[in-house]
C-alpha cells in the first residue's frame, strides 16, 4: 500500500471531527454484506467530504463504490504499465501541485503533451486522475476541499472523437454525486472553442446549482483571482516546476506501487450478490 496519512494527527488538528462518530460510521459498514471492507482513512475522508452528515455519508460511500464496480472503462484495467496506460501518461501530464492555496485547497492539473487526437483516450485519462484521487488524498492531512485546473491547448474536435455522451454522463454523476472530496471549482484555461460545445453537452446533466463551480479563462489574468499565480507551474507563471516534470514524478509513484493500485483497485468493488434486494437498485441502465 502506498504511504497514508497519520490517522491521529487527523483528529488532533481537526477537533470538530469525533473519532467516535468515523468509528461508528466504520461499524455500520463492516456490517453492510455487500460494501467493501475500507480503512479508516477512507471512511475519514468520506465523512469530511459529507460535511460529518452520516446517514448522507453512508448513501455517498455506497454510491462510489457501486459507482467503481460498474464502469469498467473509467475503473477497469488499472495496470499502469499497459500499453494503454503508457499511451495515456505520454500523452497527457495530470498532476497535483506541490502547494495548496491560501485557503488550504490541494490543487490538480492536467494538459495534453501530445496534441495527436488519436492518441487521446478520454476514460483513460480519467484513470490517471482517480489514481491521483485516491493515492493524493489518503496519503496527504485532511484539506477542505479540490480545485481542477485544465489547461485545454492543443485540443480540438477531433479530440471529442473518443467521449462518448454516455461517459459524460457518468463523470457528471461521480463529480455530484460519490466523490471522496469537495470539489470547490474546475477551472478552464486557454479555452478553445471546443469548450462551448464541451460545456453545452456538460451542462445537460449537471445540476443548475453546481454550474457556478465551473469556469472558462480565455486568458490566465482571470484565473489568477481564483488561483495564486505564485502556486501554478513555471509556464503558467507561476514557482512550481514544469507542469511535465510534476506528472514525470506522479508517474514515477505510479509505477512505484503498480501492484498496490492494482490491487486496491480490485479490492474496492461491491459484492451485489449481497447486497439486500430491497436496496438494488439499477445504475444508468447499465447493470
Amino acid at each position: 500500500m502506498w504511504p497514508l496519512f497519520d490517522l491521529e494527527k487527523q483528529y488532533v488538528k481537526n477537533p470538530h471531527i469525533k473519532r467516535q462518530e468515523v468509528q461508528e460510521l466504520h461499524q455500520w459498514l463492516r456490517e453492510q454484506p455487500h460494501i467493501p471492507q475500507l480503512l479508516e482513512h477512507e471512511v475519514l475522508l468520506f465523512f469530511h467530504a459529507c460535511e460529518y452528515q452520516l446517514e448522507y455519508c453512508k448513501q455517498v460511500i455506497d454510491k462510489h463504490y457501486t459507482f467503481r464496480s460498474h464502469t469498467e472503462d473509467f475503473f477497469g484495467n488499472m495496470d499502469m504499465e499497459s500499453p494503454k496506460l503508457m499511451l495515456a501518461q505520454n500523452t497527457i501530464a495530470i498532476t497535483p501541485l506541490q502547494n495548496l492555496t491560501p485557503e488550504g485547497y490541494g490543487i490538480l492539473m492536467g494538459k495534453l503533451v501530445d496534441t495527436e487526437p488519436s492518441k487521446y483516450i478520454f476514460a483513460d485519462g480519467l484513470k490517471l486522475i482517480f489514481t491521483i484521487q485516491d493515492m493524493w488524498l489518503q496519503s496527504h492531512d485532511l484539506i477542505p476541499g479540490f480545485v481542477i485546473i485544465i489547461d485545454t491547448s492543443g485540443t480540438t474536435f477531433s479530440h471529442m472523437a473518443s467521449v462518448s455522451l454516455m461517459q459524460l454522463k457518468k463523470l457528471v454523476y461521480y463529480l455530484q454525486e460519490t466523490i471522496p472530496s469537495r470539489l470547490i471549482g474546475i477551472h478552464f484555461v486557454n479555452a478553445t472553442p471546443i469548450m462551448e460545445k464541451i460545456m453545452n453537452l456538460v451542462n445537460i446533466f449537471l445540476k443548475k446549482e453546481l454550474r457556478k463551480f465551473i469556469f472558462v479563462h480565455s486568458s490566465l489574468d482571470s484565473l489568477y483571482k481564483h488561483v495564486p499565480r505564485h502556486i501554478l507551474p513555471q509556464e503558467y507563471g507561476g514557482d512550481d516546476l514544469p507542469i511535465t516534470e510534476l506528472a514525470e514524478n506522479t508517474y514515477k509513484n505510479f509505477h512505484k506501487h503498480r501492484l498496490d493500485i492494482m490491487e486496491y483497485n480490485q479490492s474496492r468493488r461491491v459484492n451485489e450478490k449481497l447486497r439486500p434486494k430491497k436496496e438494488s437498485k439499477g445504475f444508468f441502465g447499465i447493470w
